[in-house]
């Protein structure tokens, strides 16, 4: 089976829909609307990247670099890492490829496992809110958000199933602290929420959000093991045990 044909599967037709619907129902508001390029043809990923079965879902406001969001760049990726290469061709993604494997090595570490080299590919799916690319997708507005949110993020949640959400970034961050607390009490600037625990409820699920600054944010040390910490906290080492693997 193609890759193609095993994300069509995985996904289903409906959210995929949901995606597409998006964007045709605003085509004519072109790079005003928050679901611009999405349903360009041939265009991937158009819901992220990595194993779509992994127990840890990296949510951004936006994707990545448009260059960098491939199975086949993150592949490369991982090749130099076993290589001990460790620079990326493209500045721009080096920050958050680090941040993934910093966090994933902490949660080894925790549950007293050995490291593998693909684990942020086999072990977490990489996607994001809001589908056009922005220079800095911390930038993304709360409105897109929201409104993508609705439109196909809470389908894309229900779909994945992870056990555990990291949320990068000041809107995904704000997008799960109004759902779980319905208010803004107690919210504080991202530096101050870096690794702070959330619950998100869907369908008779509870699914542990953790708080992350993004990693593209300049001038912030984003600790990627205090997410790691977080994570350890908030599933089992057996969820770390090699199961179906499969690309998005």
């Amino acid at each position: 089976m193609s890759k193609a044909s095993e994300y069509l599967q995985f996904f289903g037709s409906d959210a995929l829909k949901r995606l597409h619907g998006c964007a045709i129902a605003e085509a004519d508001r072109g790079s005003d609307s928050p679901c611009h390029d999405l349903a360009r043809p041939l265009r991937r990923p158009q819901i992220g990247l990595g194993n779509p079965h992994a127990p840890i879902l990296f949510l951004s406001p936006s994707p990545l670099d448009p260059a960098s969001t491939s199975n086949e760049a993150f592949q490369t990726w991982l090749d130099r890492e076993s290589a001990l290469q460790q620079h990326l061709a493209s500045e721009t993604v080096q920050p958050y490829f680090r941040f993934v494997r910093a966090v994933l090595l902490e949660l080894r570490r925790r549950f007293g496992q050995t490291p593998g080299k693909h684990d942020p590919f086999d072990f977490a799916f990489h996607s994001w809110s809001v589908r056009c690319a922005t220079e800095n997708p911390d930038r993304v507005t709360e409105a897109a958000v929201n409104q993508c949110g609705e439109r196909h993020l809470e389908g894309l949640l229900a779909t994945l199933a992870p056990r555990a959400i990291v949320a990068m970034g000041g809107p995904m961050a704000r997008y799960f602290w109004w759902r779980n607390q319905n208010s803004w009490e107690g919210w504080k600037p991202m530096t101050a929420m870096h690794g702070q625990r959330l619950t998100y409820s869907q369908e008779n699920r509870s699914v542990p959000v953790i708080l992350s600054v993004h990693p593209y944010q300049k001038d912030v040390a984003y600790r990627p093991e205090v997410i790691g910490r977080a994570l350890a906290d908030s599933m089992r080492a057996s969820d770390l045990e090699p199961g179906e693997m499969k690309a998005a």
